[in-house]
């Protein structure tokens, strides 16, 4: 996905919601598409099986594409905003800007899992955090998708944000340092575990009394 994927426009008249409605019917998406390089906004149409195909069908960032409206030179273009049928869940508008391919954009791109984490193959869970990473780049530079390697992941660890390499071209977004993917232990995993090491809950539960007392006697 990306810029790879192009979405051939053509031009429609200016109208109301019957209009729309009837070029929906065709098997048309009115889109605006307006921003670098264009005096004013224009008013145009995709074809919706083809915006359906890549915005939905396929994995990848659903952001960036290349427009090629008729009688003009094709340009990359961020979708900005879709209006969405409440009843259908179609997608019935949609915003293009016409961006600048020597300047960056910033845009969420999927994250996706590879490797088979090391706590995994000990019997722990892999539990998903972001599915999506918001970084800057020039729009060329930009991946259909993030590829965040699990494999060094043990039982009970987290991978954040901050630890997904991304490419040099990249600059990470978000400032709050969320899980991106854990490793769970399972109860009877971490029992098993206790009982190996000699520790019983009886065990644990005294311990925890002796330091509350200890903390009691040093007041």
């Amino acid at each position: 996905m990306g810029l790879n994927d192009t979405l051939a426009a053509s031009p429609r008249e200016a109208g109301g919601s019957n209009l729309a409605g009837r070029l929906r019917r065709e098997g048309r998406l009115p889109i605006v598409f307006y921003g670098h390089g264009l005096s004013e906004s224009q008013s145009l149409t995709i074809d919706y099986a083809q915006f359906k195909s890549v915005f939905l069908g396929t994995e990848g960032n659903r952001f960036l594409y290349t427009l090629a409206p008729e009688g003009q030179e094709s340009a990359p273009a961020l979708l900005k905003d879709y209006q969405v049928d409440p009843v259908s869940r179609k997608v019935i508008h949609a915003d293009f800007q016409r961006i600048d391919p020597q300047r960056a954009v910033t845009v969420q791109v999927p994250v996706t899992m590879v490797g088979k984490a090391a706590g995994v193959e000990r019997g722990g869970q892999m539990q998903l955090g972001e599915r999506e990473i918001t970084v800057s780049g020039l729009p060329a530079d930009i991946p259909p998708v993030i590829e965040a390697d699990v494999s060094a992941l043990g039982l009970g660890q987290t991978m954040h944000l901050s630890q997904v390499k991304l490419p040099p071209t990249l600059r990470l977004v978000r400032t709050a340092d969320l899980p991106v993917a854990m490793v769970a232990v399972p109860k009877g995993l971490k029992a098993e575990a206790d009982a190996a090491s000699g520790v019983t809950p009886g065990a644990k539960a005294a311990d925890k009394k002796g330091d509350a007392k200890k903390k009691t006697d040093k007041k």
